[in-house]
């Protein structure tokens, strides 16, 4: 990703720990007299490693994280079990799980709150994505991955219905990524299914797939467009796509809609909620933002008020001119691999709900 504040900048206020949610968890101190925080923990990431296409359990399979810094590697045990430890609350990771005979399976999202999460990794054999290319009558092009993209509306429910001209993959210029094979719509048996123009839900629970074959290594968005569950103009739901060499990914589009955004969103009430603990219902950022904190050069902690002030007073923070590139946005904005996470974890990937707000509040001036 490139570096919109010109790379040494962001690199010398990184080392301050100006903004954003550093990840790491703060010392129990006392400032002033007066106790800081309890220690947090940080949160666990648990399941089971499964083969994608027949959901059996793969035990002994290698994982990776991608979002955290450093990266957190393990190995799920003999019962398929794993557990991920001390994640701190705010974090958003990706999860590769890598086998013999398997393809390098990037999860999808994962967000890590207040609580534990549950969430299974599954990984793709070889045989089984070297059939969806026997079935098109194609071989695997050696360095390119396969993307199985699941398409849910706006309730979170199967996408059914649409051709395949609605599903896309686009490069950076939003240009069709050149030399994929796709899209197709996966079938009744949970193979490519290239005689489908139009998706259609299988399965329990159903859901509508989508794949692309032969994907170069990269950065990519797919987009998948449908009709709204209560009429009205048609939706185009996003997904940033991360391929890798030989790999498979997994994406996901749609979902149920998030509540909605304040269209004049101000500090007191929209923006510094986000910036509290995760236990709170914030981003998790004032974990570490306090006064004996890693992040204590610029508490969120305070007042609204004075957080403010204090966030205006600091070059780059809130940038109003461009404020896209605000260090309260970017710094612990995801980082696409293999470009290290500028931030202990990220917390952003640049499309929810809590950025949005915060774009748009500096955008509209950062009042308080």
């Amino acid at each position: 990703m490139p570096d919109p504040l010109g790379g040494p900048m962001r690199y010398v206020l990184g080392l301050l720990g100006v903004v954003g949610c550093t990840g790491q968890v703060p010392a129990n101190q006392t400032v002033d007299g007066t106790p800081d925080a309890p220690v947090d923990p940080g949160e666990t990431v648990s399941g089971r490693t499964l083969d994608y296409f027949t959901n059996l359990p793969l035990g002994s399979t290698a994982l990776a994280t991608d979002g955290l810094q450093p990266p957190v590697l393990t190995t799920s045990a003999m019962d398929a079990t794993y557990t991920l430890d001390h994640v701190p609350p705010g974090s958003k990771l990706f999860v590769s799980a890598s086998r013999t005979s398997y393809r390098p399976t990037r999860s999808l999202a994962i967000d890590v709150a207040a609580a534990p999460v549950s969430r299974d990794l599954f990984a793709m054999s070889i045989p089984d994505t070297n059939r969806q290319y026997a079935t098109l009558g194609k071989t695997a092009t050696p360095g390119k991955a396969v993307v199985f993209a699941e398409m849910q509306n706006d309730v979170a429910a199967p996408v059914v219905g649409i051709p395949l001209a609605n599903v896309k993959l686009v490069d950076a210029a939003m240009q069709p990524v050149p030399g994929v094979l796709g899209p197709y719509f996966i079938g009744v048996n949970g193979d490519v299914d290239p005689a489908a123009t139009t998706s259609a839900a299988y399965g329990t629970p159903p859901r509508a797939r989508a794949i692309f074959l032969d994907v170069p290594p990269g950065s990519f968005t797919l987009s998948v467009t449908y009709p709204p569950s209560g009429g009205g103009a048609n939706i185009t739901s996003s997904a940033a796509v991360t391929a890798f060499a030989d790999g498979g990914v997994l994406a996901l589009t749609g979902g149920a809609a998030p509540g909605m955004m304040p269209a004049n969103p101000r500090f007191a009430t929209d923006v510094y909620p986000i910036l509290q603990r995760a236990a709170q219902g914030g981003a998790g950022c004032a974990n570490c933002h306090t006064a004996g904190g890693a992040g204590a050069v610029l508490q969120y902690d305070l007042p609204a008020d004075q957080v403010l002030t204090n966030a205006k007073a600091i070059t780059g923070v809130i940038d109003t001119a461009t404020p896209a590139n605000s260090l309260l946005l970017t710094k612990p904005l995801y980082e696409q691999p293999p470009t290290p996470q500028n931030h202990p974890n990220a917390t952003w990937l640049g499309t929810e709900p809590a950025y949005m707000t915060i774009l748009t509040w500096i955008t509209q001036g950062a009042v308080l």
